[in-house]
């Protein structure tokens, strides 16, 4: 066989196979098309962490069917990550939701209730938008409604409330769920991101937030 031969056929042979590992390649995100940067950055609760924020409400149906995905995702959060949530405000149903957040996390009952407030205003169908019905919920857990209330009228939830406000004209994110990445960046669902690709966007920019920290 000719060597002009042999070498043609090796190229016809090789081309596949880069092509092949360019295809199965990590890819790439894009400013503007997968995520946004927010004009003004967000101090993070933690400079040392790179910081991520689940922008949710539990009166939300795509953060209810979302929630399964993100706990398991979070379960495997490497330890230079800070995950963290806050709750839209966006009308009087919402903010009852946001304040029985910040309660639960005052009342150190989070972990206890988080699923099943979903699972009761999205699965059971129950009516839970105002704070007695909250607390009579609270209360099928063993926690006293009465404290429920005084917890949930406490300056600190009124606080943490204002705060989670504040920090939602910031993001400005046209829903919900998002996340916002190291204060940075904003990443919201669309027809052309599912909530999977949501995740691995974040994954990106959690990398892209390694990179900066290190070569600073």
């Amino acid at each position: 066989m000719k060597p002009g031969l042999v070498v043609s056929l090796l190229v016809m042979l090789v081309v596949p196979l880069v092509g092949l590992g360019e295809s199965t390649a990590a890819p790439q995100y894009e400013e503007g098309t997968h995520y946004v940067e927010l004009t003004i950055p967000i101090r993070s609760r933690d400079p040392s962490k790179i910081e991520v924020t689940e922008y949710f409400s539990y009166g939300c149906p795509h953060c209810y069917d979302f929630d399964p995905t993100i706990e398991s995702w979070t379960r495997n959060l490497a330890s230079d990550i800070d995950f963290n949530r806050t709750p839209a405000i966006w009308n009087k149903d919402y903010e009852v939701y946001a304040r029985t957040y910040y309660t639960a996390e005052a009342m150190g009952v989070t972990e206890k209730i988080h699923t099943a407030l979903f699972k009761a205003i999205h699965a059971e169908r129950r009516t839970l938008n105002d704070p007695q019905a909250m607390a009579m919920f609270f209360s099928e857990f063993d926690i006293d409604p009465i404290k429920f209330a005084k917890v949930y009228q406490s300056f600190g939830v009124r606080a943490s409330v204002q705060q989670a406000e504040a920090r939602g004209r910031a993001y400005r994110s046209s829903g919900v769920p998002a996340f916002i990445v190291n204060g940075r960046y904003r990443v919201e669902g669309s027809k052309f991101i599912t909530q999977l690709e949501m995740l691995k966007i974040v994954n990106f920019l959690v990398q892209k937030e390694r990179g900066a920290k290190t070569s600073s």
